[in-house]
């Protein structure tokens, strides 16, 4: 495949069949009925990725594998940057139940901690929703890291299935200051029993569900953390 170098004026000189067959070139999903002006767009934005990609990777040192004098293995492999300077939180889900969030904090914003005499501590703050449109948070769960803190396993243990996590930075005598926020994230709810999921319920998991050993999971979950589920009455 050819060094991608693209721009507005050269795509716009191309013909609709020639845009498509450079889609096609890059692997690109593109229905052909999209609009001309889309397509230059989608072509713009993978660009731009690639580029984004390749300044990524110049960031990236290689470790050449060496054996010490003692005879045992030295380092090798790809080391990736501790940081990228960037104050920024992602969060995804490792199943219904648990998430897991990792951030970066710029050194700007770490100098500024350390300056400040009234900085107390860093937040993750988990805002719950009842709905994927809902602004108004229904529940909230905090958990306090540390500076040297970049990632953390949280357990959802609010009914609601909707939410956002978001990175603080909590001060004496006054508001906590949002550093960072994620995507608004929903929970997987397709299945009835894993929503009321409790002890000592029958949970009536269909064999399929049976086999796939989620019911042992599940009970395994709830019977170490039960203290962090509340019933609900629905």
């Amino acid at each position: 495949m050819e060094e991608l170098t693209l721009s507005r004026k050269k795509l716009e000189s191309l013909t609709n069949a020639e845009l498509m067959e450079l889609a096609d070139e890059y692997m690109l999903d593109i229905p052909s009925s999209l609009n001309r002006n889309f397509i230059i767009g989608e072509l713009l934005d993978y660009a731009e990725e690639l580029e984004a990609s390749a300044l990524a990777d110049q960031e990236l040192s290689y470790v050449e594998y060496k054996e010490d004098e003692d005879g045992e293995d030295g380092e090798n492999g790809i080391q990736l940057p501790k940081s990228y300077n960037e104050t920024k939180i992602c969060t995804i889900l490792r199943d219904p139940a648990w998430a897991y969030a990792f951030w970066d904090i710029s050194e700007a914003d770490l100098q500024s901690f350390y300056d400040s005499e009234s900085f107390s501590n860093l937040n993750l703050h988990v805002s719950f929703f009842d709905s994927e449109d809902s602004d108004v948070q229904t529940d909230t769960i905090d958990l306090m890291v540390s500076l040297e803190d970049r990632n953390q396993y949280i357990l959802l243990s609010s009914p609601k299935k909707h939410f956002i996590l978001s990175l603080e930075a909590c001060y004496k005598g006054k508001e906590s200051l949002t550093l960072a926020r994620s995507k608004k994230i929903s929970v997987p709810t397709g299945n009835e029993a894993l929503r009321s999921a409790l002890p000592g319920r029958n949970m009536g998991f269909p064999p399929l569900v049976q086999l796939s050993g989620m019911e042992s999971v599940l009970r395994r979950q709830y019977l170490d953390h039960r203290e962090m589920f509340l019933e609900s009455d629905s």
